[in-house]
């Protein structure tokens, strides 16, 4: 099948000859497309079924400070750890996102610590009548851990990465491309679903103003690290606590890449979307800055 891929690619012109490198990524991108159309093809019941704005959050140590009831009545996307939030059940999230391939085990892996906290917090989740969006990997295992049963799940899945021609897939009936963090795939979800103004709570990105070996143990959120990072030899310390401070320029990098690329992609395709950042003190200077205390709600 890979190699009629190629042929046909080649014979459309839709990419040089060369380099074989090149043929064999978008290929793949392919090949995951035809094996998760049909999970992938539920999320086309999402397209533009909103048109006005929502608050996506996440987990920096603003959100502590701010008075996120005033949103209970507003369409709301939350991510990863936000489960720890005190007031979960008051805000009652509307949309959940966890993106990362690694969080739920795939065959025969075992889990891992977030897999683990993701079962524990299952009365929590289910309380909420919560929209939850996965990888494509999880599936088998929260079906078969009968996880979020009173909840309504889709899935993504994604390959490749953002170039600067713009010529990467944001549409989540179809692969998207990786995204350095959860933010983006939610940026992109609320786009899809057709909301005209997007705020970011809790995004402050100021990753590079911590000393790098202690990074995950001292960088903060809204919550107190619930995960054990000084014994040498548990997972959750390798996965977590240790990466040269070099890496984290890298990623950084990567990350505000990730959303002048996504900005630069959606001006084109979604014009009348506004992105907002609401976040005091961030970092992140791609989206103009708001007060989130303006904002009328």
């Amino acid at each position: 099948m890979q190699r009629a891929l190629c042929a046909l690619l080649i014979l459309n012109k839709k990419i040089p000859m060369n380099p074989i490198r090149s043929i064999k990524k978008i290929a793949l991108q392919y090949q995951l497309y035809f094996k998760y159309r049909d999970m992938l093809a539920k999320n086309k019941k999402l397209k533009n079924t909103e048109s006005k704005r929502c608050f996506i959050i996440g987990t920096g140590p603003s959100v502590k400070d701010q008075d996120l009831l005033r949103l209970k009545d507003e369409d709301t996307f939350v991510v990863n750890s936000f489960w720890n939030h005190p007031q979960y059940k008051e805000i009652n999230p509307k949309y959940y996102v966890m993106i990362d391939w690694d969080i739920f085990p795939v065959g025969d892996q075992k889990g891992n610590f977030v897999s683990d906290e993701v079962i524990q917090k299952q009365e929590l989740l289910n309380s909420c009548s919560t929209k939850f969006f996965f990888h494509s990997f999880g599936k088998e295992f929260i079906e078969k851990n009968g996880l979020l049963q009173n909840n309504r799940i889709y899935y993504l899945m994604n390959h490749g990465v953002m170039d600067e021609k713009l010529k990467f897939n944001i549409d989540i009936e179809k692969v998207i491309p990786y995204t350095k963090n959860v933010i983006v795939a939610s940026i992109m979800i609320a786009a899809y679903m057709g909301f005209e103004e997007i705020y970011l709570l809790g995004c402050e990105h100021d990753y590079l103003a911590y000393p790098a070996q202690k990074y995950y143990e001292k960088f903060p959120h809204f919550f107190k690290n619930p995960y054990e990072l000084s014994n040498k030899k548990s997972s959750s310390y390798y996965i977590m606590a240790v990466m040269p401070y070099e890496k984290h320029i890298y990623n950084s990098l990567i990350l505000f890449r990730n959303y002048r690329l996504l900005k630069e992609k959606l001006s084109r395709e979604k014009p009348n979307l506004k992105i907002y950042n609401a976040t005091p003190n961030s970092y992140l200077d791609v989206f103009p800055m708001v007060k989130y205390e303006d904002i009328i709600l």
